[in-house]
């Protein structure tokens, strides 16, 4: 009987293309990501992904609904549709990518839209990528309502993120709500390389 390649005591079941062998099913699911460095194409991988995004969008859904409600005017709502869209578009695709990714791009677009000159601390080319996609949105809106609205939606992703420096959890929350509540635009997303301006706009 194989056993498991990182416990080495279950009966490896299914096989880890990161490790190399066969994995137990309990493993797979604890350490993935978190210790072993799963690629992105892995068959567990894409299938505990799609499980948890349903999982988690009704949670998300409640949450963003709260935080929707105390922006100020719709264009601060419009903001935030464009703010997700564009980071769907650019992390969907990495089963990978950790919220901590998400949550500095975020925290690169509040700088930039302060009236303040906020120095960056580093030049993120994803966040300048995530940014060039986000501008022709902002040029709709009232900027200030914009900064209001991207402000508020940093402190929603780092809570719904909780503690864990591995978290995925606002990142799956925010796939599987757009995949369930806007699929149109999740279809537009994944077969263009950016959605009209006003497909967000009207949406």
């Amino acid at each position: 009987m194989a056993t498991c390649i990182y416990c080495h005591r279950a009966k490896g079941k299914r096989s880890c293309p990161a490790l190399t062998g066969l994995i137990c099913s309990r493993c797979c699911g604890e350490h993935r990501l978190v210790r072993i460095a799963c690629p992105a194409d892995c068959v567990h991988l894409t299938a505990h992904e799609t499980y948890q995004r349903g999982r988690s969008a009704p949670e998300f859904a409640a949450e963003r609904a709260h935080l929707v409600q105390g922006l100020k005017d719709r264009e601060a709502a419009v903001s935030l549709t464009a703010l997700e869209a564009v980071i769907f578009r650019h992390f969907a695709a990495r089963p990978t990518a950790l919220d901590g990714e998400a949550i500095a791009v975020l925290e690169s677009i509040r700088r930039r839209l302060s009236p303040l000159r906020l120095s960056e601390p580093t030049r993120s080319p994803l966040a300048d990528a995530v940014w060039k996609d986000l501008e022709p949105f902002l040029k709709e809106v009232n900027r200030q309502a914009a900064a209001e609205a991207v402000e508020a939606y940093l402190v929603f992703a780092r809570s719904f993120s909780g503690a864990g420096l591995q978290s995925r959890h606002y990142l799956t929350g925010l796939f599987g709500f757009l995949e369930q509540h806007d699929p149109d635009l999740v279809r537009e997303l994944r077969t263009h390389d950016t959605p009209e301006a006003g497909r967000i706009i009207s949406g």
